[in-house]
């Protein structure tokens, strides 16, 4: 019993106990693990729910649903032709020297390159989340006064789309180097294992396939067109045959 380990002070050893039975079997739950330790389950379900959670994130070995992490984040968003891009390089942004003369923003949240036609490619560095996706575009159109009205700025960021993302699952253990690509552009995903830069890590690389992107775009225009030139039916004038 819990109460038993308490007062003999061997918590901290039922702590390790239940470590180490999670080691070997991470899919253990507290009734399980009552009926290996002998102890009570209706008296201590709830303490060995709260040690396995302790393990799933505190416990050295980082086993569980804690042990991935998304290393790196791409997407998108437009910006409107109105957003003056001679006055872009005055407050932070940089030109380059690509022929489709995309401008450049750099800060500690990422980067983004910004096209003559509107697009902006977004790069967000690790920990990625909506909040952090959106500061960024922030950083580099409201804060430098390029965009000053928020209704303009909230149209921007309702824009912004997922691109790709880089995740990393620790095993804890060196593994050998391999690379799988094969559904690279069939589903946009790349697996590496034991790679230079995550030796003791399974990357997973995932992106949206440029014929998925090409296709978005395509029925985002053929529902535009369709819209815009919708048959509008006029019932004002019976036709000759109708009472």
């Amino acid at each position: 019993m819990v109460e038993s380990y308490s007062k003999n002070g061997n918590t901290e050893s039922l702590r390790r106990s239940v470590f180490a039975l999670l080691d070997k079997d991470p899919y253990l739950t507290a009734k399980p693990i009552c009926e290996i330790l002998d102890l009570p389950y209706d008296k201590n379900y709830r303490y060995l729910n709260k040690l396995k959670n302790d393990w799933k994130s505190n416990h050295e070995n980082k086993q569980g649903s804690n042990c991935s992490s998304v290393h790196g984040w791409r997407g998108w968003c437009y910006v409107p032709y109105s957003v003056s891009r001679d006055l872009a390089a005055q407050t932070g942004w940089v030109p380059t020297k690509a022929k489709n003369h995309w401008l450049l923003w750099k800060d500690t949240l990422g980067r983004m390159e910004w096209f003559e036609k509107g697009r902006v490619n977004l790069f967000v560095r690790s920990p990625v989340n909506q909040g952090r996706i959106k500061q960024l575009v922030c950083n580099g159109f409201s804060f430098t006064g390029l965009i000053t009205d928020n209704k303009v700025l909230d149209q921007v960021l309702v824009t912004i789309q997922y691109k790709g993302a880089h995740y990393v699952f620790n095993t804890g253990q060196p593994l050998p180097k391999t690379t799988i690509d094969y559904f690279d552009k069939t589903l946009g995903i790349v697996i590496k294992v034991g790679d230079v830069s995550h030796p003791k890590g399974i990357e997973v690389i995932s992106r949206v396939p440029d014929w998925a992107e090409r296709m978005d775009l395509f029925l985002e225009k053929l529902d535009s067109f369709f819209s815009a030139n919708a048959y509008v039916k006029d019932n004002s004038k019976k036709p000759a045959y109708a009472v």
